[in-house]
């Protein structure tokens, strides 16, 4: 019955949830939007979509070489 209980505590940076939310919610909406308004589909919107967000986000290490 003597279960040892573990405590997790997780840091988080604000500067990480400001990036998080600039890339992923503002970006992302904004170009699943203009896709989905020049393409007229949902499912173009969601990939160019999530395609915008990962380039953008590998950008800096593409070009750093």
């Amino acid at each position: 019955m003597n279960k040892s209980r573990t405590v997790v505590v997780l840091m988080i940076r604000g500067s990480t949830i400001k990036t998080f939310i600039l890339l992923d919610l503002l970006l992302g909406s904004g170009i699943f939007y203009v896709v989905k308004f020049v393409a007229a589909s949902t499912l173009a919107a969601s990939i160019g979509s999530y395609l915008g967000t990962e380039g953008i986000k590998k950008a800096p290490k593409f070009f750093k070489r």
